[in-house]
């Protein structure tokens, strides 16, 4: 898949003519899922490149900071999982000050027509654009109309009699219900990050730990105790991660800590998956850390129970099948 993050560098021998799929693609759930594989099916039928339309930040980043949110995937996995749904060609702009004032009509003459030469777009159900977001499926059906393009909108999947939306997502996560989350996303929840060195607590418990420098701005559960698989150094292993500050320990800054069970060695500086597949309890004080400790192994039993033959090997993240 080829990617380019600037509308300026591409050219009409790169994309003389496109069909296009449109959204900000946060998380890449089961709702984008359709809305890019129709864009890539159509792009087929129609013998055109491929599309995606994206942005590289959350708009509200630009819009109204305070109420960004946290993202659900950073731009590697949204492009990885992009380019999983079979599109060819995957624009990642910068949305800014600038883009935020386009009105519909300048975003989809400037963007979709003298850029991407688009002959077909396709869009989510709820999909806005252009200043103050006045812009809806049915603005983009009008302009297509006037400008000479087709527009498919893809309706909404709909999980539990609801939606499937990133908010939905995030909701769900806040609450700690990761199995839902995953549901909607069509693939366990995971973050990904480098393994940093941290305080050695837990070796002193008998249970050493790594913890993990999570990329700034990206989603986590509710604090508590989950069971999890990781994958480092291509091999995928049961963990338990504990998401919070370590209360036992006076601790005061979000962590996300993890035991391996059964590993040891070195890991500092190599990346690390954790795929959340239940929340165990919640994150709390203990009297003592021989009282942590006991916990710790009550938890690590009921792991390697929930777990069986739960393994979320997945290419998409450079997962083999021969992972174990």
């Amino acid at each position: 898949m080829r990617v380019f993050r600037d509308t300026l560098a591409i050219h009409v021998s790169d994309i003389p003519e496109s069909v296009v799929a449109l959204g900000t693609f946060d998380g890449v759930h089961l709702g984008h899922m359709e809305i890019l594989r129709r864009c890539a099916s159509r792009g087929r039928q129609e013998n055109m490149p491929s599309v995606a339309f994206t942005f590289h930040t959350h708009p509200l980043e630009i819009i109204r900071p305070q109420f960004a949110p946290r993202l659900l995937t950073d731009v590697e996995d949204k492009l990885a999982l992009i380019q999983a749904q079979g599109i060819e060609n995957t624009v990642i702009a910068q949305f800014d000050s600038e883009m935020a004032r386009a009105t519909p009509e300048e975003f989809v003459r400037e963007i979709l027509v003298d850029s991407l030469r688009a002959k077909w777009v396709v869009a989510g159900f709820n999909y806005t654009f252009g200043w103050k977001a006045k812009g809806n499926a049915e603005t983009l059906k009008d302009l297509g109309e006037k400008y000479g393009f087709s527009v498919e909108i893809s309706n909404p999947v709909v999980v539990d009699g609801t939606p499937v939306s990133s908010t939905r997502i995030r909701s769900s996560l806040a609450k700690g219900d990761v199995e839902e989350a995953s549901i909607m996303l069509g693939r366990p929840f995971s973050i990904k990050g480098k393994i940093i060195k941290g305080e050695s607590r837990g070796k002193s418990l008998g249970y050493p730990t790594i913890n993990m420098d999570v990329p700034h701005g990206i989603a986590l559960p509710k604090r508590g105790v989950y069971a999890a698989r990781v994958y480092v150094k291509g091999c995928m292993f049961a963990a338990v991660t504990n998401v919070g500050v370590r209360p036992t320990f006076s601790g005061e800054n979000m962590s996300v800590e993890t035991y391996i069970i059964g590993f040891e060695g070195d890991l500092y500086g190599e990346t690390l998956r954790v795929f959340f597949a239940k929340r165990l309890r919640d994150e709390i004080k203990f009297s003592s850390g021989e009282a942590l400790s006991y916990q710790i192994s009550q938890d690590v039993e009921r792991t390697k129970e929930l777990l069986g033959n739960w393994n979320p090997r997945d290419r998409v993240f450079g997962i083999s099948e021969d992972a174990s």
